[in-house]
């Protein structure tokens, strides 16, 4: 008879650990963490996802998150900037276009490489938690 996790007497590593809740997943994610243990770095480098975690050996490389993260990211700067822009007809009627438009340009190429890898750790976990993985 063999053993298994619900038995007392079975080894630890039988014991399977459940997968965390979507926004725990998400968290970790957003933290840039692995969305599986939340201990083990989910990025290599500014963007690149590592093949595997090195705390819990999880797969991450094969969790496609390639164009959702820059789509998500660039619908939120362009709310936090371009919307007021719109909105406030103060910003229009006090500063002339030449200091507008290159200075809305700058707040939102740094706005977008700033929050790109957190959206894309956070879009990490959700594709992690369903199990999306690549073909």
């Amino acid at each position: 008879m063999s053993k298994n996790a619900s038995e007392p007497n079975a080894p630890e590593h039988a014991m399977t650990a459940e997968k965390p809740t979507l926004m725990t997943a998400i968290k970790r994610g957003l933290n840039r963490r692995c969305p599986a243990c939340g201990e083990g770095r989910a990025f290599k480098g500014y963007l690149k996802v590592v093949d595997a975690c090195d705390h819990c050996h999880t797969p991450l490389g094969l969790y496609p998150c390639d164009d959702g993260p820059a789509y998500v990211t660039m619908i939120i700067v362009g709310h936090i900037v371009i919307a007021p822009l719109f909105m406030f007809d103060s910003v229009f009627m006090h500063y002339p276009f030449e200091i507008l438009i290159p200075s809305s340009i700058a707040v939102m190429g740094a706005l977008t490489l700033w929050l790109l890898p957190y959206i894309k750790g956070g879009f990490l976990g959700l594709v992690w938690r369903h199990g999306l993985k690549q073909r």
